[in-house]
């Protein structure tokens, strides 16, 4: 019996501890995992790096926008070749075409009253002339009937006329003298009015000048709004689309680069390599769309904290914005 008993307290026992190694294994503290530190690649000297980029014109000439409004059109694209003076862009502004509107309307009333006041002084001109010959014609009959009266006159006080033809040669000569004033009346009045005229078509073509060269000014601003290429090269960038937006604090809406010859290519190196680099390493160029010998260049580390491999090339296909391989040995 008493050894019946022992034999439940051990079996007892062994459970109790079984549980307990149980219950310990599952709640014990779990060994955080091995580290793995990655091992950074030796850069040894004469190690070439590759970079991909992009060649770039190694000269950019900027192109701002000559005055605000909207990008009518873009006539040029990125990439495409351009000569100086060639339009690329014009820019609507409605308020330099509402100006060129009116001084268009002005000038078109300005030249009507020229136009005008020009036929009228031609007629005047022509009525002056007229009146002017029939002023002549009647002062020579106002003389002639002048010179018979006082003939006339004459032989009646010497009684050697009649006082009937007399009369007559009196009656002729207030007859010619009446004629004369009033010939001699329109043909000043016709003289004034060419006079006036004159004046008025001297002051009518001053306004015509003011107007004219208010609509060249007018016109002259909107040739400004034609966006023209200032030098021969190819257009690399824009920073704008027809409709767009644009104001004259654009300094670069169009972007040219000159010298063809020029070029660089752009890598972003990781720091660790960056840290061997230095200007004038020497660096090779593979441009992958002409599938042709790599080209000789030259590292420059630029102020602005970038890294351009700079090369000369005389292959008139090779232009900005083709893709390019750099690859540069590590000093």
């Amino acid at each position: 019996m008493a050894s019946g008993i022992w034999l439940l307290i051990a079996a007892s026992i062994l459970i109790s501890a079984m549980v307990g190694g149980a219950i310990y294994y599952f709640l014990r503290p779990k060994p955080s995992p091995p580290k793995v530190v990655a091992v950074e690649p030796e850069l040894a000297p004469g190690v070439e790096v590759s970079f991909t980029g992009t060649v770039q014109a190694r000269h950019i000439v900027l192109v701002p926008a000559p005055i605000e409004g909207t990008l009518e059109n873009v006539d040029i694209e990125v990439g495409h070749e351009v000569s100086e003076g060639q339009l690329l862009a014009r820019i609507k502004n409605t308020s330099l075409e509402a100006s060129k509107t009116a001084a268009m309307e002005t000038k078109e009333t300005a030249q009507s009253r020229v136009n005008n006041l020009e036929s009228a002084l031609i007629a005047a001109r022509l009525e002056a002339s007229r009146a002017s010959a029939e002023a002549s014609r009647a002062r020579l009959e106002f003389e002639r009937t002048e010179k018979l009266a006082l003939r006339q006159q004459m032989l009646l006080r010497e009684g050697a006329t009649a006082r009937l033809v007399y009369e007559k040669a009196q009656k002729d000569f207030q007859g010619a003298s009446a004629d004369y004033d009033a010939m001699r009346s329109s043909a000043r009045m016709e003289q004034d009015r060419v006079e006036s005229l004159v004046r008025d078509l001297e002051s009518a073509r001053k306004n015509l000048e003011a107007a004219s060269t208010q609509l060249e000014a007018a016109a002259a601003d909107l040739t400004g709004a034609d966006v023209l290429s200032p030098a021969d090269g190819i257009l690399t960038g824009t920073r704008a689309k027809a409709g767009d937006e644009v104001t004259m604090d654009i300094p670069d809406l169009f972007q040219i680069g000159v010298d063809p010859g020029q070029l660089q290519v752009a890598i972003d190196p990781d720091p660790r390599v960056r840290a061997k680099l230095k200007t004038g390493l020497p660096a090779l160029v593979q441009v992958l769309e002409l599938s042709k010998d790599a080209i000789e260049g030259e590292l420059k580390l630029s102020e602005d904290g970038k890294v351009l491999v700079e090369f000369n090339t005389t292959d008139p296909f090779l232009k900005p914005g083709l893709s390019a391989i750099v690859k540069i040995k590590l000093p």
